[in-house]
Parts: structure tokens; C-alpha cells; sequence
């Protein structure tokens, strides 16, 4: 989980309790997903 500017994101929860990702160093905020290989895991089944 590194943002673009090379540093590692810190996961903290926004005002409606989602869970995101964000940067200390450049404020940049994105709403945390699940990861693609995990949807295709669930799918095969």
C-alpha cells in the first residue's frame, strides 16, 4: 500500500466508517477495495 510519491499509506476510517488509505505526505485519500485476485477467488466457487 504505497502512494504514488514512494511512501507507505496509513488505513484510518472516514466520516461514514469506510475504510481508506492515505498519505500523510502529499493528503491524498482513497476509499480502501478489495483487492481483484480475492473477486476472482469468490467467483470461481
Amino acid at each position: 500500500m504505497r502512494c504514488q510519491c514512494g511512501r507507505t499509506r496509513t488505513i484510518v476510517l472516514d466520516k461514514h466508517f469506510r475504510t481508506a488509505l492515505v498519505c500523510l505526505k502529499c493528503d491524498e485519500v482513497e476509499l480502501a477495495r478489495p483487492v481483484e485476485r480475492a473477486e476472482e477467488v469468490l467467483t470461481a466457487r
